[in-house]
């Protein structure tokens, strides 16, 4: 005999409702009949209930802390362009890669951001080696973020999301309707893009655990030092000055020059038919006044 199409939808709509209860303050209750539901079901409601915090807090209490360590330094080197190729080849050796390398070209030097990926267990021995690359370490900031309990949280999301789409599963081989079959695949497909999810957030936390991220600022010692207040230098200032009017006479000459040996002589070919016309309406209006 044919299951009724109620019953196995409220057997869909009891385990979606009950999967929920661990991860929102509240439910909205779906009636059902508790009857049919088959057992896992039901041990899935009851660690849903009050004994999952204690469940999460052994699984964080017994994993293996997550951080993601991250640093930031100001350096001032010799050679930007040296220190650039050591950073890209020391994090190739460490077992890194580099994720972005920014330039900026001055009068006095180039100026660069480097930054790179390692393994968090070489992040120290990365941080000795940019200091031994720098003449003055201006500024330098290590952090860490412990994603430990985010980690924990999205395992048990897991288990449950996997639990239930065994549940799914098996209502959907049990069912002999076709709307009760429609209504349990829409469920099971929602499921399983939450079980997708939820392993590509764990991924990206694993990653950004297991590799630190350092940023590194690169400034030449031309651009690095400091403004020179000395004292008066006459001598030093009269030179400057003469040079400064040996440019401005040196425009002039060359301006003169220029309008004398180009500009005039465009100005006097462009004059010449000017003239030629203007002569030739003064003849014709005189010989018709004579008339």
């Amino acid at each position: 005999m044919k299951r009724p199409l109620w019953i196995l939808i409220g057997m869909a709509a009891l385990l979606v409702a009950a999967g929920g209860c661990a991860f929102r303050p509240a439910a909205t209750p779906v009636p059902a009949q508790p009857a049919i539901l088959p057992a896992p079901v039901e041990r899935e409601a009851a660690y849903s209930g009050g004994g999952a915090d204690a469940v999460a807090a052994a699984n964080i209490a017994t994993t293996e802390r997550m951080v993601v360590r991250t640093a930031d330094l100001d350096l001032i080197v010799p050679d930007t362009e040296k220190a650039m190729d050591d950073i890209q080849a020391m994090a190739r050796e460490l077992g890194g890669y580099v994720v972005s390398v920014e330039a900026y070209q001055y009068q006095e030097g180039r100026q660069a951001t480097v930054t790179f990926r390692v393994p968090a267990e070489r992040l120290d021995a990365a941080l000795d080696r940019l200091r031994a690359m720098a003449t003055t370490v201006r500024r330098e900031s290590v952090s860490g973020q412990d994603v430990t309990d985010q980690y924990v949280d999205l395992q048990s999301r897991l288990r449950h999301l996997e639990a239930k789409e065994k549940q799914l599963l098996e209502f959907l081989d049990r069912a002999e309707d076709t709307e009760a079959i429609l209504a349990v695949y829409e469920h099971l497909s929602q499921t399983q893009a939450e079980i997708e999810q939820v392993k590509g957030r764990m991924q990206y936390l694993e990653n950004q655990a297991a590799l630190a991220t350092v940023t590194v600022r690169l400034t030449p010692d031309a651009l690095a030092q400091p403004l020179d207040t000395g004292g008066w230098n006459l001598p030093a200032t009269v030179r400057s000055a003469v040079e400064a009017l040996l440019n401005v006479l040196e425009f002039f000459v060359k301006a003169l020059i220029y309008i004398v040996i180009v500009v005039l002589p465009v100005l006097i070919l462009l004059a010449l038919p000017v003239m030629g016309i203007f002569l030739l309406v003064r003849w014709l209006v005189r010989r018709g006044r004579r008339r």
